[in-house]
Order: structure tokens, then sequence, then C-alpha cells
């Protein structure tokens, strides 16, 4: 073996030491595979009239899930909706409950009072609210096997989960899996920090339930990367 070859060796194997002794250690940040398609599909979601028994409620502030206008967040009897959207067809209703990612039309939520009115402040640009993890061209496996389950993220209008310091304010589920994740499963989510452009990028973080005892840090990072988008939803 050559001297070359064992610094090499060696330096791995520092690294993995590191890796394993350091709580700041830096992951590696590592581009998947770009979408199937080349690019990432970006679109403005607006729901149309769902077909479903209605409800009644109001809105009192604009959304916190998906910043631009006609977003709200509303209250229906003691449960809060965000986001809810305005439609051309109703000044008096707003669609509640509506899921591009799962095609769920959602209902229509019919206003107890007016909408709050615009406060004239410019709102940010339009943010990710939803969006699906790519499936490269290498990671589908052949045609006579079933592709991968995409994999779904949104944005949460609650408390964040901490994961190695840094707040996760996406958190992801598989296709067509509903339950939630029990604990010391392993969670994936997204730190937000979205790289906009032909090909979206985002950083994805797996984590489970710290298994230390009375740790201030709840949760356990096992695995980060930078992921590319399939689709986003704005």
């Amino acid at each position: 073996m050559s001297i070359r070859i064992l610094s090499f060796t060696f330096a791995l194997a520092m690294f993995a030491v590191v890796a394993a002794a350091s709580p700041s250690f830096a992951w590696p940040s590592e581009v998947v595979s770009p979408p199937s398609s080349g690019r990432t599909e970006v679109s403005i979601f607006v729901p149309t009239v769902p077909n479903a028994p209605q409800r009644e409620g109001y809105c009192w502030t604009d959304s916190i899930a998906v910043t631009r206008a006609g977003a709200w967040r509303c209250m229906i009897g003691n449960t809060i909706a965000d986001p809810c959207f305005s439609i051309a067809e109703f000044s008096d209703a707003v669609v509640c409950g509506a899921n591009p990612a799962t095609s769920t039309a959602g209902f229509l939520l019919r206003l107890t009072q007016a909408l709050p009115p615009t406060s004239g402040v410019a709102l940010p640009p339009p943010s990710p609210w939803m969006v699906v993890l790519a499936i490269g061209g290498g990671q589908v496996p052949g045609p006579y096997a079933m592709p991968p389950p995409k994999t779904f993220c949104s944005v949460l209008t609650g408390t964040s989960p901490v994961v190695d310091g840094q707040a996760v304010p996406f958190l992801c589920w598989e296709e067509n899996v509903e339950s939630k994740p029990k604990l010391g499963d392993t969670q994936i989510g997204l730190l937000g920090d979205f790289s906009p452009g032909k090909i979206w990028t985002v950083t994805e973080v797996y984590f489970v339930k710290n298994p230390i005892p009375g740790s201030k840090q709840p949760f356990k990072l096992t695995e980060k990367k930078t992921i590319a988008l399939d689709r986003v939803w704005e």
C-alpha cells in the first residue's frame, strides 16, 4: 500500500472521529440528483370551489403558512385553520383545508365576520408552503420495480422542533402515509434555507428523539444533506 493511500485512510479515520466527538461538526453538504424533468416546477396554489359540506367561522389575520395576499388564518369553533384562501367566486367565504399534495379540495368556510383590512404594508415575496422532494433519475429502480414513494414537506404553523441548534420549520411525510411518527422513529424536516433557481435546493435533516434522558436537546440529528426539489407550491 502506498504512502498516499495510507494518508487518505488515516484522514478518513480522523474525519469519523471528529464527526463523532464534536457536537458542532459541520455535516457534509451533498446535492442529490435533480428532478427527472430537469427543473423544479413552481406554482401559486389557487383552490377551486370544493364540493363538500360548508362550515362557518372567521379569519382574523394573515396566514402564517402562506406569505401572500389572500391567504388567511381562521377560526372554526375552537380550531385554527391555516391557510385558508380567498377565491374569486365568493366575497363572503374562503376555502380551508385544501391540500395540493394530496389533491384534497377542502371545504368552503362561510364568514361570520368580514375579512380583516389589509395593513397597507407590502407583504414579503411568496415563499414555499408545500414542496415535493426530487426523485433523481439515478434513484428510480428498474422498469419492473415500484418507484420510491414521493416525499412531501409543509411549513409548520406552530412550534418548530430544534435540531442541532437550528429550527426545522418544515416537516415531511411520505405519500399515502398519514400516521404521525412515533417517539424514536426517524423524522424528516427541512431547514427552510431554500435556494431558488432552475433547480431549487434546500437542506434536509433526519432526526430522532434524543436517547439521553434529561438532555436539553430533545432531538438528535442523524443525517443532513442538500436535497433538490421536484415541485414547490407558494
